[in-house]
């Protein structure tokens, strides 16, 4: 394993304290600026819609370059200079424009950060938990702190905040171990006929259901409970928990990837999902998500590690950034799909609506992923 491997762990905790700070309340933030809840779903689904493009751009760049590092702090810091801008425009189009910029910019660090963790650690990737341990840490942090702090200060602190997180992150990633370039003939050939393969699209099928349903809590869960009447410190803390839950789970995932292997971990993963969305949507008082969140600890460590380690392992070789990408942009554009429904679900249905629904397409994802694996090993 490479040396300077410290620096993995503080570019995951930097990363994910900035995710605790900013993307916990920016649609919190935007709703109080007078957006509606289906302008809020077109601004998330514009800068998904970007992020689709430019996330398989970013890993195709550090496959060829073999530079993820500087791309990484150059996307960190581009997304540091967007986020400033959003308390001095007003409306639905300049936040538009700024969100857009801003998911551009960090469709790098998000992209590359995880493809560049596993190719360092070659094949101790089942260890990729124990680095990404560092990222919970730091959510934990700021999501947890920043909530009481913002219900005194206003949200417009979060923007500073999220600006000086970030340019640590960017200092931090131009510290990590030189990646070996691997120059593969025929790679995109090799690339085609990974896609093609029935395995490939089962998974990114799964992957984009489920990843509808958990944008839409990431962007919407928020929202709907402070529609339901929380306060910005209950909202901290409802985020805080399944951070606070995941940390053994995330510590020991890769003796649970051996134990079980990925398959099966996804399995687990989504029946513990549908689970939870089941309860969000019946939940009577927003307290009640604080309880509610602990199944998302080990959910999002299962199904998340799982999904990076599935992709890895069917990428070519030499091309694991460029598989990591088409992961992420599969991410980004079930971000996509969730903006607009979560949007209008929230304004039609109300709060509990949203989560009904999601829990049903990750029911579909759950069968489709069970049933596809079954018929894949008796081929």
């Amino acid at each position: 394993m490479p040396r300077r491997m410290w620096a993995v762990w503080l570019l995951f905790f930097f990363q994910y304290a900035a995710i605790g700070v900013y993307f916990t309340f920016l649609n919190v933030y935007f709703r109080t600026a007078g957006m509606s809840g289906t302008q809020i779903g077109l601004i998330n689904m514009c800068a998904s819609l970007v992020s689709v493009i430019s996330a398989s751009g970013w890993g195709y760049l550090s496959d060829r370059s073999g530079q993820p590092h500087r791309l990484i702090a150059l996307g960190a810091t581009g997304a540091l200079l967007a986020a400033q801008f959003i308390p001095y425009v007003h409306g639905f189009w300049e936040f538009l424009l700024v969100g857009c910029l801003g998911s551009l910019m960090s469709s790098a660090p998000m992209t590359l950060t995880d493809s560049t963790t596993l190719t360092l650690l070659g094949n101790r990737r089942e260890e990729y938990g124990r680095f990404r341990l560092g990222g919970s840490i730091g959510y934990i942090l700021t999501a947890l702190t920043s909530g009481f702090i913002l219900q005194k200060t206003g949200l417009r602190v979060m923007f500073p905040a999220y600006g000086v997180i970030m340019f640590c992150f960017a200092l931090t990633a131009l510290q990590l171990p030189p990646v070996t370039l691997q120059r593969v003939e025929r790679g995109s050939k090799a690339l085609k006929q990974m896609i093609r393969q029935p395995a490939w699209l089962v998974f990114i099928t799964c992957m984009f259901l489920c990843w509808i349903a958990s944008n839409a809590s990431i962007s919407f869960l928020n929202v709907a409970l402070s529609a339901m009447g929380a306060s910005q410190s209950l909202i901290g803390i409802a985020a805080t928990v399944p951070a606070v839950v995941e940390l053994p789970f995330m510590f020991f995932s890769g003796a649970f990837l051996r134990r079980f292997g990925t398959s099966r971990l996804m399995i687990v993963a989504m029946a513990m999902m549908v689970v939870r969305y089941f309860l969000l949507g019946w939940m009577p008082v927003p307290e009640w998500a604080v309880a509610i969140n602990v199944i998302n600890g080990p959910a999002f460590v299962f199904f998340w590690n799982s999904a990076i380690t599935y992709a890895n392992q069917m990428a070519p070789p030499g091309m694991a950034g460029t598989a990591q990408g088409m992961l992420a942009s599969t991410v980004s554009l079930a971000a996509v799909a969730s903006a607009l429904l979560s949007g209008w679900l929230l304004d039609s249905l109300g709060p509990n609506g949203i989560f009904m629904v999601m829990a049903f397409l990750v029911l579909a994802a759950l069968a489709l992923f069970s049933t596809g694996n079954y018929w894949l090993r008796r081929r």
